[in-house]
């Protein structure tokens, strides 16, 4: 007989029992849960049971319960927030990139109920380097400079830190109106005349710090988009600078793309 012959018959995946594949239990637990969310049992929007009380009833570990939430987490089926616990997510806030969107008026567009706290407004004396260039302040000698910081929410739930830095050439005074409930281009354009001619907007993946966290209510170091826009008037002058901090858990952007004739050249 030959070494090889010698050595035991190895053993293929089909012969190993159900019951000591640890990933079949937890791959159940995550089928049944779904469906319960599926099923409407779980509502969306609402808190799904503690963990001791899904461990006392599947007969499980706190462990293994915990295992199953995180893939329900990473999945997008469920999300951590620090005051309330686990919830069932609500459906994802769409929002198109082919025009020129204000945030309130299509929120309330889109039938969802929507809310601002002002976090801060300022003038701006020393506006920072990045700040002032965007907005092109060595071209001319704007009177005065806005930082405009909300905390802006939908549906009781906070979606987005924004904070818009805006450069006037004539006189003006923001803190006159109530930047609660208040959709800003709207007031620009009807008190000073200042009417959004078009926007350039730059979108990038970050993850929160502990500050920002807290503000949106989700774990230390989630993921969110950073969504930078330039707005211009009329003239062409660039007046807004924003830069919003938009949940990645809760938003999701997307753009349409019409077919174009190609001359010349094939399509991949």
């Amino acid at each position: 007989m030959t070494e090889i012959e010698k050595l035991p018959p190895l053993t293929t995946a089909r012969e190993i029992p159900a019951r000591e594949l640890p990933e079949a239990p937890q791959r159940r637990l995550i089928e049944t849960f779904k469906a319960k969310i599926e099923q409407g049992e779980w509502k969306l929007g609402e808190l799904i049971p503690r963990e001791l009380d899904l461990m006392q009833e599947y007969g499980t570990s706190r462990y293994m319960i915990r295992q199953v939430l995180n893939e329900l987490v990473r999945s997008g089926r469920l999300v951590r927030t620090k005051k309330r616990g686990t919830v069932v997510s609500l459906p994802k806030v769409e929002q198109s990139l082919a025009s020129f969107y204000s945030f309130a008026v299509d929120m309330t567009t889109k039938g969802f109920k929507t809310a601002s706290l002002v976090l801060e407004l300022e003038e701006v004396t020393e506006p920072d380097e990045d700040t002032a260039r965007l907005l092109e302040l060595g071209n001319y000698n704007p009177l005065k400079v806005f930082n405009l910081r909300r905390l802006r929410v939908v549906n009781d739930e906070p979606l987005v830190i924004e904070s818009s830095f805006l450069a006037f050439t004539g006189p003006v005074d923001l803190f006159r109106f109530d930047w609660r409930v208040l959709p800003l281009y709207e007031v620009l354009e009807k008190e000073y005349g200042l009417k959004v001619e078009r926007a350039t907007e730059y979108l990038e993946p970050v993850i929160l710090d502990k500050h920002q966290s807290h503000l949106l209510e989700v774990e230390n170091g989630s993921p969110a988009f950073r969504v930078e826009r330039l707005t211009y008037d009329a003239s062409g002058r660039v007046f807004e600078r924003r830069v919003s901090l938009i949940r990645g858990d809760r938003y999701r952007f997307y753009v349409e793309l019409p077919k174009k004739e190609l001359v010349g050249e094939l399509g991949f």
